[in-house]
């Protein structure tokens, strides 16, 4: 490594090469998501190219927006939102990913708000001790209330969710006993490794989660067949339910 190397170069160096973007064409405002479809479609309305590194990006700029496809899991998670972190116009990060239900009154295709997160994934240890909670920033959260719940048809719930980087959970009793124990409502990778890097380096985060299958119900483990419509009926909604959260966000000093 480079003898002086700082830190916020180093980070905007990997933010460059890892979404084939330059940093100044990021917005005020970050998407993060972790499927192509929502990429895809943003480039498509907005008129933008995509940008492709190790993830994937489209920029936004009249709008000041930018959304990241960063992939999956904690460490990916990690990664790009301590990036993100050192970017000097940054107002906000707003994760728009998919969830697996866990409460009974959940279904496929309902909007869960998470007020916090359980920890139990590697990543988010290395940023905050582990006895503190992950939650969202307190005005993002609110503003992604207040525009989700004012979508007519949409089914929202708000409550405590996991974030786990054990990938086949759903075949384990032990820890299904935890989650029902702890009444938590869903199950995701990110969102607790977002909540917690953002907390620690002063990043205001929020999140807008799908339910994308139900897997502690017979037949209800997400597969291809079953991904492709959810993308096909929800994609649209969700990703404008974020850039309405997002178009607020910048009305707003935060």
């Amino acid at each position: 490594m480079q003898e002086h190397l700082r830190p916020d170069t180093y980070a905007r160096h990997t933010l460059e090469r890892y979404t084939g973007s330059d940093i100044s064409e990021f917005g005020q405002c970050i998407l993060l998501v972790n499927f192509p479809r929502y990429l895809e479609d943003f480039a498509h309305e907005r008129r933008v190219p995509i940008r492709t590194g190790h993830w994937s990006s489209a920029h936004d700029p009249k709008a000041g927006v930018s959304i990241i496809n960063f992939g999956v899991g904690s460490p990916s998670a990690g990664i790009i939102t301590h990036c993100l972190s050192y970017l000097d116009n940054l107002k906000a990060v707003l994760m728009i990913g998919m969830c697996g239900g866990i409460d009974d009154s959940l279904e496929v295709g309902d909007i869960v708000l998470p007020t916090a997160s359980v920890r139990d994934e590697g990543t988010s240890r290395h940023y905050i001790p582990i006895d503190v909670p992950a939650m969202p920033h307190t005005q993002i959260s609110r503003m992604c209330n207040e525009v989700v719940r004012g979508e007519n048809g949409v089914r929202v719930k708000s409550d405590l969710m996991m974030t786990t980087d054990y990938r086949m959970w759903e075949f384990d009793r032990e820890f299904i006993d935890y989650i029902y124990k702890h009444r938590i409502i869903a199950i995701d990778m990110e969102i607790a490794t977002i909540f917690a890097v953002a907390y620690a380096l002063k990043v205001p985060a929020g999140a807008i989660m799908l339910v994308s299958d139900m897997p502690l119900r017979a037949g209800g483990i997400k597969n291809k067949e079953s991904m492709r419509e959810v993308f096909a009926r929800y994609t649209k909604l969700h990703l404008r339910l974020g850039l309405k959260t997002i178009e607020k966000i910048q009305q707003t000093n935060l």
